[in-house]
This record gives C-alpha cells, sequence and structure tokens, in this order.
C-alpha cells in the first residue's frame, strides 16, 4: 500500500479560473491528469493553441460569448434621433411647423437683482442685432427664448460668461447648430457672428457650455455627434421650442419617412 502522505504529487490538482478570465489573462486552458489505476499521479498545464483540442477551445468560446442583438432598423434609428433632437417621442409627435412666435412682454424674468438683469438685457440686445444682420425674426425670436432657457436651467452660466457678447456668441452657436445654420449644413459662417458680436475667440468656445446648459440630461452622451443617413446634420438640444420652423419642417419630412418604413415593416 501506498502512502498518501509520502507522495503528495497525487493528490496535485489542477488550477481552475473561470473561463473568461482565463482566456482574458492568457493563461494556460489544456490541463493534462494522468490517472494509474484511476488515481492522479501527474497533472500539467500547456497553451491550447495549435494542439489537436483547440477546436473545442474555439467552440466552447463561441458559446459563451454574448450574442450580439440585431442592429435596429433605419426607420427606428431615425426615430430615436428625431427623438433626441426634439426631446422625446411625444415632442416628435407634437412637431408643426408654425413661426415661433414671440411674448408680448419681451419675455425677460422679473425679480432678478440689477446684475442678472443687466447682463439679461445686455445679452437680449445683441442676440436682436445679431439676428438683424444675419437671421431673421423668428431667429431672433428663438434665440431670445434660448437665452431664457439658460437662465431658467444655469444661471451660472448666464453670470459666468467673461460678457454679454461671449454669452450671446454661445447662445448663437449652440442653437444656430441645432438648426443647421452654419457651414456645412447652413450658408452662414461662425466668423461672421464672431465679428459681428466683436469677439476675438470663436463662438464655439462658450457655445459647448451653453449647449450643455440647454441639453442637461435630455441628451445621451453616448453619441453626441451619431445621426443616421439621411437626416440632417444638427446639434441635438432636445428640445423643439428652440427649433425655427424651416427646421421643424425638415424633421416632420424624417418624421414621415421613418412612419412610412416602419408601416411597410409591419
Amino acid at each position: 500500500m501506498y502512502d498518501d502522505d509520502a507522495f503528495p504529487w497525487w493528490r496535485q490538482q489542477p488550477t481552475h479560473e473561470p473561463f473568461g478570465q482565463a482566456a482574458a489573462h492568457g493563461l494556460d486552458r489544456l490541463t493534462h491528469l494522468v490517472l494509474v489505476d484511476g488515481r492522479l499521479v501527474e497533472a500539467w498545464s500547456e497553451p491550447v493553441g495549435g494542439t489537436r483540442w483547440q477546436e473545442y477551445a474555439d467552440h466552447f468560446e463561441a458559446e459563451r460569448r454574448p450574442v450580439e442583438p440585431p442592429p435596429p432598423p433605419p426607420w427606428q434609428r431615425a426615430l430615436d434621433w428625431l427623438g433626441e433632437v426634439c426631446g422625446g417621442q411625444q415632442a416628435v409627435a407634437a412637431l408643426d411647423a408654425e413661426p415661433a412666435e414671440a411674448p408680448e412682454d419681451g419675455g425677460l424674468p422679473t425679480g432678478v437683482d440689477a446684475r442678472a438683469r443687466e447682463r439679461l438685457e445686455a445679452t437680449a440686445d445683441l442676440l436682436g442685432a445679431v439676428a438683424e444682420r444675419w437671421f431673421d425674426e423668428e431667429m431672433a425670436t428663438v434665440l431670445r427664448r434660448a437665452l431664457l432657457r439658460v437662465w431658467e436651467e444655469e444661471p451660472e452660466t448666464v453670470l459666468g460668461a467673461r460678457t454679454a457678447a461671449h454669452l450671446a456668441g454661445g447662445i448663437c452657436w449652440a442653437v444656430g447648430k441645432a438648426n443647421g445654420c452654419f457651414r456645412p449644413e447652413g450658408d452662414l459662417t461662425m466668423a461672421r457672428v464672431q465679428e459681428a458680436l466683436a469677439l476675438s475667440s470663436p463662438i464655439s468656445g462658450y457655445g459647448t457650455v451653453v449647449r450643455r446648459a440647454l441639453a442637461g440630461f435630455r441628451v445621451p452622451d453616448r453619441h453626441r455627434w451619431w445621426r443616421p443617413d439621411g437626416v440632417p446634420a444638427l446639434e441635438p438640444l432636445g428640445r423643439s421650442d428652440l427649433l425655427c420652423s424651416t427646421t421643424r419642417k425638415r424633421l416632420m419630412r424624417v418624421r414621415e419617412r421613418a412612419e412610412q418604413a416602419r408601416s411597410a415593416a409591419a
């Protein structure tokens, strides 16, 4: 009779690691066990690559690999994109082509301190001047509305701008990109707005700050710049109230085509 204690190597056991971890760490996946009279007398591991057992390893790995869901159809991608641009599918369904109307009272908030009032009024005047030169009356309304939305969402973005001109430039950039006004989607260059506001730096600088304040958590971080084929190159803000009527008309056509494709697929 053999004394087990005299042959501790008999009880040598292979070290096992979860399959995924072993593959990820590049550890040996092939273990040989030698049995004599049904008792383990030796064990060793080695790479499985290049051996006659590699096909089994590949098969087991394929079994454990998660199945990728099929990509969404193009019409679904278009509707999802519209939801990001407009602020949800309810906003997409409610799209119309009515021109944005300016509030009769000017829309500036009341009951704010003198510093905030001065910044809001100065920015509103600059936005009106830029819109008169490079945009139109409806865009002037949308720009002024965007100023109010920034104030409602993040007052510090309004007060933290270096000057009213920097804030106005940022609003022009965010709203202009959301409506496809700037090249290459539109005809206007950002340099013209920068010049109109007498800024020495590009309007996109504070524009990204304004965009973040306007979009908030409405637009997923996963792909701010992703969009499906066949749609205009717009910067999504998740707010249909900051889209002028011409932009909403374009989006309504995208909605109609996507719904037609969905009906055809059904």
